[in-house]
């Protein structure tokens, strides 16, 4: 799968003021810096897995957030629609990088591509982190503030098989089980399409 230039362009706008909506200046500020490389950073990096094309990640997280607030409406959780945008649009932002560097470079051998759907590779220059670690980092960066649940959340984003998540089975904020469901549900969909 990948997606049309237009589609591209509409989903960082719509992306774009959906940040600036819920992190206001320094929503700005990240998109000023960071911006060229989060519109064109995939979601995954192979073809078997979601969005492993550039553009995947603000697709991937613009279908999170939307199911996001569906959900919530439907199982009323009354969550705040704030921490819903934030934690939906920003909880894969570790995907981009650090500050300077992508984390997801194309692949560049053909037999990985070919073979194995591999269509990028992590970038071995970049300091080991976990996504929803390196995410954190950059919201503390660029001074994005979090409540308690917005950052538990975003860190037990990435799943509870984690070994830094399983301290938190049982006692997630409803804000990260919303996030967790939305994230299994538009996965699902965009596979099964």
């Amino acid at each position: 799968m990948s997606i049309s230039l237009e589609k591209l362009e509409k989903n960082w706008e719509t992306f774009q003021s959906l940040i600036i909506k819920s992190c206001g200046d320094s929503g700005e500020k990240l998109l000023s810096e960071l911006g060229e490389r989060m519109i064109m950073c995939p979601s995954s990096m192979k073809l078997d897995q979601h969005g492993a094309y550039p553009g995947g990640m603000i697709k991937h997280v613009l279908d999170v957030t939307m199911q996001m607030r569906n959900l919530n409406e439907s199982v009323g959780l009354c969550k705040d629609p704030m921490s819903i945008l934030k934690v939906g649009l920003l909880h894969d932002l570790g995907k981009v990088g650090d500050e300077s560097s992508d984390l997801f470079l194309e692949q560049d051998s053909e037999w990985h591509r070919d073979k194995l759907g591999q269509m990028y590779k992590y970038n071995e220059n970049l300091r080991k982190m976990s996504i929803s670690h390196r995410t954190l980092c950059l919201l503390q960066k660029y001074g994005i503030p979090l409540s308690q649940d917005e950052w538990i959340s975003i860190q037990l984003s990435q799943g509870s098989h984690f070994e830094e998540n399983r301290f938190y089975v049982g006692h997630e904020p409803s804000l990260g089980i919303l996030l967790q469901q939305s994230k299994s549900l538009v996965i699902h969909k965009e596979k099964n399409l």
